[in-house]
């Protein structure tokens, strides 16, 4: 039942995303195409010296249209990140704490189920957008013709001793982790609540703000402990380069550190997300 259930989501969703994927996707290439034809207008006019009154029309026009898109393209990323969120928030709180409610509860599966597959969709969503995002950035640097600087600049890295692609695999951990996190700290909001106020919009962004800021309360702390372990080890801080002009192994240490602590504890926080969200469904559920 919950691949049914995840079927749903799915396919509930992709009625919206798909048609903003589909705009953001025609920005970033039409943006993409304009850029080297508005940086080879500003060369040509740079060469021309005294004909710049003639070039005027030239420079201006591609520069004008790059400008143009260049808005959009910004605006795009903002409206695609916020409605991501938005329909995570609207899935979840007019399945399951609206009027839809009272339909939802009597299918035969457990709570557990309508949370998990809610939270599958979400993340899978969620990554998508990103993942676009991402690759329209690359496809802004490969058209501005900074993308081999910049893999040039990453490999200079790499040969200096710095662990870059354990890096990059830990900071998708962390954002892979984060997105759990902050999708199951939305549902425990949502599912506290009803519980609060009278309003349920204002007890779910109240009880959001309190989880927020318990949940920084806690990464706070455990950025001490790694911090902690970082500068007071002295078998961390004695350590010494080993050969070459590689980064000094209690550098690495210590950002390996900084990101295992805070892996665990941004996964410590979706888990317990995670359980005040199943209680306040299975138990505190409130749809009057």
């Amino acid at each position: 039942m919950l691949s049914t259930l995840f079927k749903h989501e799915m396919r509930a969703n992709a009625k919206t995303f798909m048609w903003f994927y589909i705009a953001f996707v025609v920005i970033a290439v039409v943006n993409a195409i304009i850029n080297p034809f508005a940086m080879e207008s500003m060369n040509f006019a740079s060469q021309s010296g005294d004909a710049a009154m003639v070039t005027a029309p030239i420079v201006f026009l591609p520069n004008a249209i790059r400008g143009v898109f260049m808005v959009l393209y910004s605006l795009s990323i903002g409206v695609i990140s916020v409605l991501t969120i938005v329909l995570i928030i609207l899935r979840f709180y007019k399945n399951l704490l609206g009027d839809e409610g009272y339909l939802m509860m009597t299918l035969p599966v457990t709570r557990e189920q309508h949370i998990l597959s809610k939270l599958l969709s979400a993340v899978i969503w969620s990554v998508c957008t990103t993942v676009l995002i991402f690759l329209s950035l690359v496809l802004m640097l490969a058209s501005a013709g900074v993308l081999g600087d910049l893999i040039e600049g990453m490999n200079q890295m790499i040969a200096e001793g710095v662990p870059l692609n354990r890096w990059i695999v830990q900071i998708i951990a962390l954002m892979l982790v984060s997105c759990v996190n902050g999708i199951l700290m939305l549902y425990a909001a949502m599912g506290i609540g009803p519980n609060m106020l009278k309003n349920r919009v204002g007890g779910s962004i109240l009880a959001f703000i309190i989880l927020y800021i318990g949940s920084q309360f806690v990464m706070l702390a455990v950025t001490f402990s790694s911090m902690y372990s970082i500068f007071l080890n002295p078998q961390m801080m004695s350590a010494t380069i080993t050969k070459g002009p590689q980064v000094p192994d209690h550098v690495v240490a210590a950002v390996d550190t900084i990101f295992a602590g805070t892996i665990i504890g941004t996964a410590a926080l979706a888990i317990a997300f995670w359980f005040i969200t199943r209680y306040m469904i299975k138990r505190k559920l409130n749809l009057a």
